[in-house]
């Protein structure tokens, strides 16, 4: 970008009026909506417009002229140009209100939901140091994460930003990253670096996505000589799209973490939530008070929620696609001495299909961002359970399907819980609990 054509962007002044998904500042400007990252509610500012289209335009901040009281100085040194954390400038009270304004906004929005259930909020125990996964990216001897979209967009393309450390990281996972340095200055061919870190064993496991591959011979030294003792396995992976393919695998290829009183095996395939800090109160939401029936729980993982749930259920099976998490989750029944449980490989509506002449008490959804898609709607809509207890990472799609389940009007919209797993991100993670509308004369 030259710095004629820089020089030709318009600069405009700004009242933001709310945060929107993404976390950017809505403003208004000559009946334009302007978006700005690192912008916060009430402020004034000075922005740079480069991006504009007929409706709305983006823009760079510039200057905060008049800032919010929330506003606060980032942790991060490398806040606003990694493109990892959005809102290390907003104190995080006002965070997690902005989240449950943002989810509410959504549902109506997007699902077309008008009448809201009481939605509650339960924030972090701490904003920094909770995450247990890290995804590195690698490229030309930096180590770091992507950078922020403002600035690929202001260059035309985009660099990964090296970095020493990452406040939201567990401490261990930092004391980690100069180790990971020196793996991908020796391994020229590393693109990526997964870590896994079980804070209860102060294990590691690590997954090194290259282009090239790695023998045993190299995994072994990588692992006994580059790396910490902590770090029990370290495997070696190919990309295939979005799919991560082992090739080889040195140490031992799994941990185990414990939430709720309950121990749980996680394999280097496996998924386990990033906010180890909140793993008791994310059961604790999903968990009945009450005796339940027979219940499904769809996209398991590694029986996080089926296991602790089947406490309080006469039975539940658990289905998900990923054959590394199915056969965590039945050993990891084995370990809990869970004998009403039960898990599959199957999609949410297969899994579902094969129940449609039972009387099913609840299904719980945990999809990924995309939710659910219109096979598991259908089948949902023949099955018609009980109950539906909805988790959910991405409050756009959540409102998608929930504004479509609400119209069948079958069920009531009981209770949302906005859970603050992701603390100084956008990323907003929510529990959603329906129920079937009594019928006429019923209780």
């Amino acid at each position: 970008m030259s710095e004629e054509s820089r020089e030709e962007r318009p600069v405009v002044e700004l009242k933001i009026d709310k945060l929107v998904a993404g976390g950017k500042g809505l403003g208004r400007y000559q009946n334009k909506v302007y978006f700005v990252k690192y912008a916060a509610p009430s402020e004034i500012v000075r922005v740079e417009v480069i991006k504009e289209k007929r409706d709305y335009a983006e823009g760079r901040l510039l200057e905060v002229l008049i800032p919010s009281s929330a506003r606060v100085e980032p942790l991060c040194p490398y806040f606003g140009v990694c493109g990892g954390c959005q809102l290390q400038h907003i104190a995080y009270e006002e965070q997690v209100r902005q989240k449950v304004e943002i989810f509410k906004e959504q549902l109506q929005r997007v699902g077309k939901i008008r009448e809201l259930p009481p939605v509650e909020a339960v924030p972090s125990p701490q904003p920094y140091g909770y995450r247990v996964r890290a995804q590195f990216h690698v490229e030309a001897g930096r180590l770091g994460f992507v950078e922020d979209e403002t600035l690929r967009e202001l260059k035309g393309r985009g660099e990964i930003v090296d970095i020493d450390t990452c406040p939201i990281l567990h401490p261990r996972i930092n004391e980690l990253i100069p180790h990971l340095k020196r793996v991908s200055a020796e391994y020229g061919s590393l693109r990526e670096v997964h870590v896994t870190y079980s804070p209860n064993r102060d294990e590691a496991l690590i997954k090194l996505i290259s282009e090239e591959p790695l023998s045993e011979g190299d995994l072994r030294r990588i692992k006994e000589e580059l790396l910490p003792p902590f770090v029990v396995g370290v495997g070696d992976y190919k990309r295939v799209l979005r799919e991560l393919v082992r090739r080889n695998f040195y140490g031992r290829d799994y941990t185990f973490i414990s939430a709720k009183g309950f121990t749980y095996r996680v394999s280097a395939e496996s998924f386990v939530q990033n906010n180890y800090l909140l793993w008791d109160r994310f059961i604790e939401l999903v968990v009945p008070g009450e005796r339940r029936g027979y219940c499904l729980d769809t996209f398991c993982g590694i029986g996080f929620f089926t296991i602790p749930f089947s406490e309080k259920a006469f039975f539940v099976e658990g289905s998900d696609m990923n054959n590394f998490a199915i056969a965590d989750a039945n050993y990891n029944a084995r370990l809990n001495d869970r004998p009403n449980v039960a898990f599959l490989r199957a999609t949410p509506s297969e899994h579902m299909k094969r129940h449609l002449d039972k009387e099913v008490d609840t299904v719980i959804f945990d999809p990924p961002r995309s939710g659910l898609d219109k096979r598991d709607l259908k089948v949902l809509r023949e099955l018609l359970p009980d109950r539906i207890v909805y988790v959910s990472c991405n409050p756009s799609t959540l409102a998608r399907d929930l504004g479509q389940i609400l119209r069948w009007g079958v069920y009531r919209y009981k209770k949302a819980v906005v859970i603050d797993l992701f603390p100084q991100t956008a990323h907003i993670e929510s529990v959603n609990y329906l129920e079937k509308i009594p019928a006429e004369g019923g209780l």
